[in-house]
C-alpha cells in the first residue's frame, strides 16, 4: 500500500471509535515520514522532535506496532496533508483520553500534553 493511502486509512479509523491500535499505527507511519524526509526541510526536523518526545512517554508498549506500507517518497504537499491530517486526529484521540475519567489524573494529564504536542508537530508542516 502507497504511504498516503496508508495514511488515508489510518485517518478514517481515527475519525472513529477511541482505537489504540489506530493510534498507534499512526505514530508509526508519522514517525516513518519524520525519518524518511528529515532533511528535506527543517519543517521535519520539528515535527520529529515532538514525535519522539510523545512517542516515549505514550507509545513504549506499541513498539512492535508496523504498519505495512511503502515509505513516503518525496515531501509534496499530497503527502504532508495526509500526514497533518493523520497527526491531527492523533491529537483529537489524545483530547478524547485526557477527559476520559476511566484514566488516572497523572495518564489525563500526559494525554492533554501528548495532544498539545501533536498539534505543534502538524503546525511544523502547515
Amino acid at each position: 500500500m502507497k504511504y498516503v493511502e496508508a495514511a488515508k486509512e489510518i485517518s478514517a479509523r481515527l475519525r472513529g471509535e477511541p482505537d489504540d491500535l489506530a493510534a498507534a499505527a499512526a505514530m508509526h507511519l508519522a514517525c516513518e515520514a519524520w525519518k524518511i524526509l528529515a532533511g528535506s526541510d527543517i519543517a521535519w526536523d520539528r515535527f520529529g522532535l515532538e514525535l519522539l518526545d510523545l512517542r516515549a512517554r505514550l507509545y513504549s508498549d506499541h513498539r512492535e506496532v508496523v504498519v505495512q506500507a511503502e515509505a513516503p517518497i518525496r515531501d509534496d504537499a499530497e503527502t504532508r496533508l495526509a500526514v497533518t491530517g493523520m497527526v491531527e486526529l492523533l491529537a483529537r484521540y489524545h483530547e478524547r483520553c485526557a477527559v476520559d475519567e476511566r484514566f488516572e489524573l497523572a495518564r489525563r494529564l500526559s494525554h492533554d500534553a501528548g495532544a498539545q504536542q501533536l498539534r505543534r508537530a502538524a503546525a511544523a508542516l502547515g
